[in-house]
């Protein structure tokens, strides 16, 4: 229960459950749960969930295994296309349908899903406005942070998995950040933070970083690693072996990427790459890090992966473009983490 259970896939713990009633009792508990989900959290375990116009996949991020996929049934009365994947946690998903503009938490692999938006008008994802991030805070609690931008203001709302209820959190005292020529990124979870890249629209505008404290609930800014005068530059933040890492991209025309690390609240350079043929500018992609085989992905919005060797330093095709398929990508791990406790 506490060596080889927690250390088999999801699929194979689901089967384990139908044993006995004792297996099914201990595999249920908070604590096993948490127990499992630490070990299939590890790097060489995550996979690339795809959302296409008509159907749910999970692909391998093993080479040899790439082209084998697992299809996956849409718990939602909506076709694909009209999901749109918002953050992704240890198994769960938060999404969007793009019909309703309602939120969800889902688990894929268990079809456990929830929906949290309610009559108050809370979780009401608004496209290319909001943002969202999944997070844990220090009760492993499951939350979303949920940021709407308004006309002259900027509201924050938490929702958390153990009440099923929604709150307001006070934000930055700080007006601009909610125009419309500021860009937010999807919320990045590393130890006990959840940050968000915001950036100008237009070149060689301003880019800060936005760290909210999940114990605390407070909001503070984190300056961006300086790359030079007046150079455009945006940022994709990963989080690496626990600790925050950003991916910048500076140049216009001839780009070049960066990998930096934020540690004791100080920006340092651990790698730079060669001159790359191609790496899809932040704006439509995501760089997410897959830490025991030292390889990040680069999910462009149109459905190409692409996959960064740090020890090589090079840039290759792993997924090609399906423009009449893919519309999302996402970093998945299979856990049983269940959407909801009630």
């Amino acid at each position: 229960m506490s060596e080889i259970l927690p250390r088999l896939p999801a699929k194979c713990v689901g089967r384990a459950k139908k044993v006995c009633k004792e297996w099914l009792s201990c595999i249920s508990s908070k604590e096993f749960v948490m127990m499992h989900c630490r070990h299939m959290c590890k790097g060489s375990r995550q996979k690339i969930l795809s959302i296409g116009q008509e159907s749910c996949f999970i692909s391998s991020t093993t080479v040899d295994l790439v082209d084998e996929k697992t299809m996956i049934t849409l718990p939602f009365h909506v076709r694909p296309s009209d999901v749109w994947i918002l953050s992704s946690l240890n198994g769960l998903l938060c999404v969007c349908l793009r019909n309703t503009f309602e939120m969800l938490i889902w688990n894929p692999l268990i079809r456990s899903c929830i929906n949290i938006s309610d009559s108050k008008s809370y979780g009401f994802f608004k496209i290319y406005s909001d943002a969202v991030g999944l997070y844990i805070d220090s009760s492993n609690d499951y939350r979303v942070l949920h940021i709407k931008r308004g006309r002259f203001t900027v509201d924050v709302m938490a929702y958390s998995r153990r009440t099923s209820h929604w709150k307001r959190i006070p934000f930055l005292q700080k007006r601009h950040y909610h125009t419309n020529g500021y860009v937010w990124s999807g919320g990045t979870f590393c130890e006990d933070g959840l940050y968000f890249t915001v950036f100008q629209f237009w070149l060689a505008g301003d880019i800060v970083i936005i760290r909210f404290d999940v114990n605390t609930e407070t909001f503070s800014e984190i300056g961006f690693p300086y790359v030079g005068n007046g150079e455009t530059c945006q940022g994709n933040l990963v989080n690496m072996n626990n600790k925050l890492h950003v991916f910048v991209s500076h140049g216009f025309i001839d780009m070049a990427v960066d990998l930096w690390r934020y540690e004791d609240e100080h920006w340092s350079k651990v790698m730079l790459f060669p001159k790359i043929s191609y790496i899809p500018t932040p704006v439509w992609c995501s760089i997410t890090h897959v830490s025991s085989e030292e390889k990040c992905f680069v999910m462009t919005d149109w459905g190409e992966v692409y996959e960064i060797d740090l020890n090589k330093k090079t840039c290759d095709l792993f997924i090609p473009s399906d423009w009449n398929h893919t519309i999302r990508t996402a970093m998945y791990v299979e856990t049983i983490v269940p959407a909801s406790l009630q």
